[in-house]
Formats: structure tokens, sequence, C-alpha cells
């Protein structure tokens, strides 16, 4: 038996649809019988198992699958722990759509050091299907995914190029909406705390602060972008070696998320800055904490709740209708304004 092959390879090898394969895999109707023993005899010589006939109708929820597995990846924790209520709050909101559908969920939390491990239980217990929570996943781990028989939700990743179901946020859409808000605050000089742990999330949001730069006129200076790690530790820690080794901020800063604006602007204080008169600041997640720390920071909201409830929608989606193409559902952000960001002074 050979090692499994993506669902979309295994179709073109065969010269028919992936649709096509879809059905046999999950004995559904709309393939002749010869073409059925083909693609079956292939499915079992790559390793998949034909599952038992679920779910016809939409209107059949006694037959709809119910056992899905949540994985939960942890790599150095900082955005899956530390960042606030950011991703419990999906995870709450992941839970609680689960109980409204009448979906038995099994959580599986892992990281680096048993990948293999969980990779290998999952491909023999995929169960009706997988929800992933993609904060801190590496992009080498995404062509894992595509080879699995159930379907896949990917969560709070965009996984750029891969055929791959995602419910993320609209990154670009988020950081250009900050970076327009400062200059209709007067700003013209507008840095970016950008995270040193890379992600999909934080390299669209850096995406969406150049188109925004690019498209306002306004100059894009890289001695204005900073390397931050997204934690409030780190980022206060670096933002004060920065300071002392001379850099001044400009007069607006845009960052990756609320821990790095957080830390970054308690640094900003330390040092002796008034902000915001000195420096304004927009964060992006909206973590709770966020509302409270002085000056309270201005930040775009990110959907938690829809996040976690459309995942678990699309999944049921997606075992009713097999063979539908992969979704991209990207969710827009709502900016909060508070006292962290305010009209730049004409004397600036």
């Amino acid at each position: 038996m050979k090692g499994k092959k993506p669902l979309q390879d295994i179709a073109a090898e065969l010269g028919v649809s992936p649709a096509a394969v879809s059905f046999v895999l999950n004995s559904k109707k709309g393939v002749s019988d010869a073409t059925r023993a083909r693609i079956t005899a292939v499915l079992k010589n790559y390793g998949y198992q034909i599952r038992k006939n679920t779910a016809e109708y939409p209107g059949a929820a006694e037959r709809i699958p119910r056992s899905i597995r949540f994985l939960k990846y942890k790599n150095s924790a900082i955005l899956v722990e530390e960042n606030g209520n950011f991703v419990s709050s999906i995870i709450d909101s992941l839970e609680e759509e689960c109980r409204k559908l009448g979906f038995d969920l099994i959580i599986t939390t892992f990281g680096p050091e048993n990948r293999k491990e969980i990779y290998s239980i999952v491909s023999k217990e995929p169960m009706d299907g997988i929800i992933v929570l993609g904060t801190e996943l590496d992009s080498a781990d995404l062509p894992f995914f595509e080879t699995l028989s159930v379907p896949v939700i990917l969560v709070d990743t965009p996984a750029p190029g891969r055929p791959l179901n995602c419910i993320t946020m609209n990154n670009e859409e988020i950081a250009e909406k900050a970076v327009d808000y400062f200059y209709q605050l007067g700003h013209r000089e507008i840095g970016y705390l950008h995270s040193s742990m890379a992600t999909g999330n934080f390299h669209a949001r850096m995406c969406g602060y150049r188109n925004a730069m690019a498209r306002l006129g306004l100059p894009l200076r890289k001695e204005q972008i900073y390397s931050i790690t997204p934690s409030m530790t780190g980022s206060y820690e670096e933002m004060c070696r920065l300071f002392e080794s001379g850099i001044r901020p400009p007069s607006a800063l845009l960052a990756d998320n609320d821990m790095i604006a957080l830390g970054c602007s308690r640094a900003l204080k330390d040092k002796g800055l008034t902000l915001p008169k000195d420096c304004s600041v927009i964060g992006i997640d909206d973590i709770s904490f966020s509302a409270i720390c002085s000056p309270p920071l201005t930040s775009v909201r990110i959907p938690c709740k829809e996040l976690g409830a459309m995942a678990v929608q699309l999944l049921h989606y997606k075992l009713i209708h097999p063979g539908t193409p992969a979704a991209k559902v990207l969710l827009s952000g709502e900016l909060i304004v508070r006292g962290s960001a305010v009209a730049i002074e004409p004397d600036n």
C-alpha cells in the first residue's frame, strides 16, 4: 500500500473530477459503477477507507456525522496562551456552536514535540471532520491536512495558495482601516510594530499597512518598521532597548496585535514620552485589557465569536455537501476608538 496522496492528485491521476473522488470516498451517488470501482481501488491503494453513506439530504439531520476533532496547536504558545482572551473567545464560541448543532467535540492539544504522533493518530482516526486552530501553525504543516479524507476547517490562518477551507479575519483590510484612521487624524509619519514571529495573519497585516501607505502617498520608511516579539513582556523589553539606542518613534504607530501595542506603549511612557500626545498607538485584536489600560487602547476588534461559530457551520455544510470547492471566508474587523490615538497637533 502506498502513502496517502491528496485527493485532488488522485483525481488528476484518474482523469476524473475531485468531486467524483469525494463522492466515492463518502459513498455518495453521482458516479457510474465502473468509475466508482476504479476510484475505489485507487483510494484503497493510497490508504483511504471508504466511508459509510451519510446525510444524502440536508434535512436528514439524524444522518449527519456527529463526531469532530478540534486540533489546538501551540508552538511558542505566545499567541495561543498569552494573547489575552483572543484565542479563548474563538474556542468558547466554537464549543457553543458544536452544542447547538449536536456535534461531539474531541479536543486535542499538541505542539512541535508530539506533532508527528498526533498527526499519525489523526490519520488513523480523523473522526467525521476536523477543525484546526491555525494561529501558530507552520505553513509546512498545511499539506498534511490536504491528505485527510474528511472535511478540514482551518481557523485563524489564511493558508494562502492551499486548497483548504479557512475562516479568518480580513487582515489586509483591518490594517488598512487603522492606517486610514491615523490619516484622518492628520498623521503623515506612521510606523509599524511588526511581529518577529512569522504567521500568515501578521504577514497579511504588514501587506495591508504597506498598501494603505502607498495608496495615501505616505512615506514608507524602513527605519520606522520595528521587529517586535508579539507578547507584552517581550515588546516592552525590546522597545526599551530601541529607545535607549537612540530610536525615536514617529507620531503614530500601528501594531500587529494588542500585546505588542500595550508593551511598547508602556515602554515609551517609562522612557518619558507622553501618550498619545507624543505618539499615538493602535493595536489589533481588541483584547479585554485594552479597554482598561492607560490610555485605553484604540484597536481593531476581531469578531472572535463569529470565527468560531462559522468554522463549525462551514464544517456542517461540508459534511452535507462533500466535494464542494475549498472556501476562504474573511471577516472584517471593527475599529474601536479609545484614547491612545488622537489628532496630531499643528506644530508637530
